[in-house]
């Protein structure tokens, strides 16, 4: 008998996220993700607000500590977002208001 041809659950999920990609509420989002996984709760939670266009990610901050200490790490934030989202978007650029 045989074997059916099967595809890895990676390969299933690429597929179906593939059309997605593009549309800027799923861009948000994943930026959205990547901050909170770098960062922690508590950076998410003086977090007022993240904006994605055109491959620049703009982080508003309410406490002027944590944007001093980001400011501090820009580089290696910037680079710890793009690898968290490696194949799914790039970021060019992070601001910090």
């Amino acid at each position: 008998m045989p074997r059916p041809n099967l595809e890895g659950f990676g390969d299933i999920l690429s597929r179906l996220l593939a059309p997605h990609l593009h549309k800027p509420a799923f861009q948000l989002a994943l930026c959205q993700n990547a901050w909170r996984t770098l960062l922690g709760e508590a950076a998410v939670q003086k977090t007022r607000k993240l904006t994605f266009s055109d491959g620049i990610l703009i982080a508003y901050l309410n406490s002027d500590s944590l944007r001093h200490e980001l400011r501090a790490q820009q580089t290696r934030l910037l680079q710890g977002l793009q690898e968290e989202l490696k194949d799914q978007l790039e970021i060019k650029e992070l601001v910090l208001k």
